[in-house]
């Protein structure tokens, strides 16, 4: 399951609440004029890159209340953009902001309570504000929310809640929520297990290039869970999320060349990808790559280990994408 989430990036829409001037007054439409002009100057500003002269502009709207405002101030002292990294200050114009009922300050809210990022850790407090955020439709706190039902952090273990809150926010399309229903359905949890719908989900927030559903699809195709068997696929699905720096992907696509499955088997390639692999990976699955790593380097030409890290490197410093 999805563990932690980022913030909620600088809003690209930002809703006055003036649906109609016909009956308001001239100045109060003039003013939502105003604010929305400023909110697209910022937001070029920040799309540029120029995050002094964004924050320049959103704080003064933010000071004046606007709780949109506020909670992108709080998200920029949170990213340290325009502004020193400051969580206790970020929390401050997300409280402000959440207060009036804004639900993506709300789920930064939670998160910061969740992390203890600016403030104490507080899983309570954390439950609270991502269900404010989640009842309003805020997706990421619907996946961070169901994510504790399923855990259950700080509440009782209620993988149906889970079902429910994941599946709304699948529904908008967030590639984290239908992973996480893939792991409900393959884990039979929440209704009884099936594989295939458990693919379906995964494969969609594969599609979406989430890195921790196209290692999961690798896994199927190796196995042939929920799926017929097809070393090839499982390989290209690999590669997808070992391009993303995925550790435990470029430890099987190491293995896959090292037994020749769905391609030929290559030395080189096997201590390429165990050498990418290594620092990402944890517990009995890194000591087992070690021991392998060492033993192949024991058989290899000096010529064929200094090949080897001469591509990890040049993987390495391409962000993975200069790897084959």
């Amino acid at each position: 399951m999805v563990t932690k989430r980022g913030l909620a990036a600088l809003a690209t829409v930002l809703a006055l609440g003036l649906a109609s001037c016909g009956n308001e007054e001239a100045e109060l439409a003039a003013k939502a004029k105003q604010e929305q002009t400023a909110f697209s100057q910022a937001l070029a500003a920040y799309n540029a890159g120029d995050f002094p002269t964004a924050l320049a502009v959103l704080r003064p709207l933010a000071d004046a209340g606007n709780a949109s405002a506020q909670n992108n101030v709080g998200r920029m002292y949170y990213d340290g953009k325009g502004v020193p990294e400051d969580d206790a200050e970020a929390v401050k114009w997300f409280r402000l902001a959440a207060d009036k009922g804004h639900p993506t300050a709300q789920f930064n809210l939670g998160a910061a309570y969740e992390y203890g990022n600016g403030v104490q850790q507080d899983i309570e407090q954390a439950l609270r504000w991502y269900g404010m955020a989640a009842k309003q439709g805020e997706p990421e706190a619907q996946v961070n929310l169901g994510r504790m039902y399923d855990e259950g952090l700080g509440v009782a273990p209620n993988p149906l809640a889970a079902l429910r809150l994941f599946n709304l926010a699948a529904a908008r399309g967030v590639p984290e929520a239908q992973f996480d229903l893939g792991v409900l359905y393959s884990s039979g949890r929440a209704a009884p297990k099936n594989d295939a719908e458990a693919m379906k989900w995964y494969r969609r927030a594969a599609d979406q290039g989430f890195a921790e559903a196209q290692y999961t699809m690798g896994s199927l195709y190796e196995d042939g869970t929920g799926v017929m068997q097809d070393y090839a696929e499982a390989m290209r699905w690999y590669r997808l999320a070992a391009a993303q720096g995925h550790p435990r992907a470029q430890n099987n696509l190491g293995r896959l060349y090292a037994e020749g499955l769905g391609v030929p088997m290559d030395d080189v390639k096997v201590l390429m990808w165990y050498d990418l692999a290594l620092p990402g990976l944890r517990g009995e699955e890194a000591s087992n790559a070690l021991a392998f790593r060492d033993s192949l380097v024991a058989r290899m030409p000096r010529q064929q280990v200094a090949q080897a890290e001469a591509l990890a490197t040049r993987c390495r410093e391409s962000a993975f994408k200069a790897c084959e």
